[in-house]
């Protein structure tokens, strides 16, 4: 059977990310080694689209607890206190730059890694603009902090990292989570926003079916 990857676009600042991450993870832990899995940075919020917090304040309020309920999820106590608080800037650039320099020193899940990200600001309030913040998290993954920290401040992954963004683009990716099943060459788009466990195992097994009995 030919070579099978499955693509997640997502982004860090992403709340619908945050819900969809039990689902990801459940998949790579059901498909790996039979699909390749990785997570690729979408750059939701950029330029002038940077905002503080409270400026979603109105919105938010009234997507958290639905995505809750569909989810399954719990933003934690101490990111409703930031929350709250509203300071924070919401910038994708820097998280997403986490991520590059994750996958240039590790073998492991990047779709672990986005979830434990995406926890660091959604469970424990952490300021992802912040470089020193993921401190705990490059430790938690078994990684040296000395070399993750110089590559952030990097202006090679910065670079790299906006490639990710333009290859989301050129996928024809405008919302996350997104989801893109790809065969060699032949790319299936088999989730656009949210979407249920059950669902994706059904749509993953109906095409590698089909790429079987070709």
């Amino acid at each position: 059977m030919r070579k099978i990857k499955l693509l997640y676009f997502y982004d860090p600042l992403c709340g619908w990310c945050f819900g969809f991450s039990p689902i990801i993870k459940a998949l790579e832990q059901k498909y790996a080694p039979e699909i390749s899995f990785e997570a690729i940075s979408g750059g939701m919020i950029l330029g002038e689209r940077i905002k503080p917090l409270r400026e979603m304040h109105a919105y938010l309020r009234d997507a958290m607890p639905r995505l809750e309920k569909m989810t399954g999820v719990k933003f934690g106590e101490d990111y409703m206190k930031v929350f709250e608080k509203g300071d924070i800037e919401l910038n994708s650039e820097t998280p997403c730059m986490a991520m590059t320099v994750y996958k240039s020193i590790s073998s492991g899940s990047s779709i672990e890694f986005a979830s434990a990200l995406q926890n660091e600001l959604y469970v424990y309030g952490k300021d992802l603009n912040i470089p020193e913040n993921y401190k705990g998290l490059v430790e938690k993954f078994n990684l040296d902090w000395d070399v993750f920290s110089k590559k952030m401040k990097s202006d090679t992954y910065k670079k790299k990292t906006y490639e990710e963004f333009e290859f989301a683009q050129r996928m024809g990716i405008n919302g996350f989570p997104s989801v893109v099943l790809q065969i060699e060459d032949q790319g299936y788009l088999i989730a656009r926003g949210y979407r249920a466990e059950s669902e994706m195992k059904k749509v993953i097994d109906e095409i590698i079916k089909k790429e079987k009995a070709d």
